[in-house]
């Protein structure tokens, strides 16, 4: 699995055809994306992320210094699937998703994350699996993280 978390000011995500808006205000946008071989033990892997990014740091509002965990502030989350994650080019400029999970085996874990996030987590925002949408974001510094499990 591989998350690209993003530190915001502010985020929307909007769904058009659904008629759908979510919206966060600082905090994290989560794409997130599992790899073909992450089936065999998904249930663990996401026990793991979810304990961990509640503890990571994070830029304070208030020093401007990377020393603030989530679990110190009130924070929500945008939570996205973005398949793109496991892209590769080893030729040319075409992209290949040779390594992302096929789309059942995948949403599946998608679903139990939010789930499980759902219970751990105080706020966040989700949206309906592989839908076609538009995300605007504010970043806060361009401060990313990248996981993998």
């Amino acid at each position: 699995m591989r998350l690209l978390i993003q530190q915001v000011a502010s985020a929307t995500l909007d769904i058009e055809s659904e008629n759908i808006h979510r919206e966060i205000w600082k905090w994290l946008i989560i794409y997130f994306w599992v790899h073909d071989e992450d089936y065999k033990n998904y249930k663990e892997k996401i026990a793991r992320i979810i304990k961990k990014i509640p503890l990571l740091k994070c830029l304070s509002w208030e020093d401007w210094a990377i020393n603030t965990s989530l679990n110190d502030i009130n924070w929500e989350i945008l939570f996205i699937s973005n398949f793109t994650l496991y892209w590769r080019s080893l030729k040319g400029t075409k992209l290949d998703f040779v390594h992302s999970a096929p789309f059942k085996e995948a949403k599946e874990i998608y679903d139990y994350f939010i789930v499980e996030a759902k219970k751990a987590w105080r706020k966040i925002q989700t949206w309906e699996f592989w839908a076609d949408m538009t995300v605007r974001s504010c970043n806060l510094w361009p401060l990313n993280f990248i996981l993998d499990y």
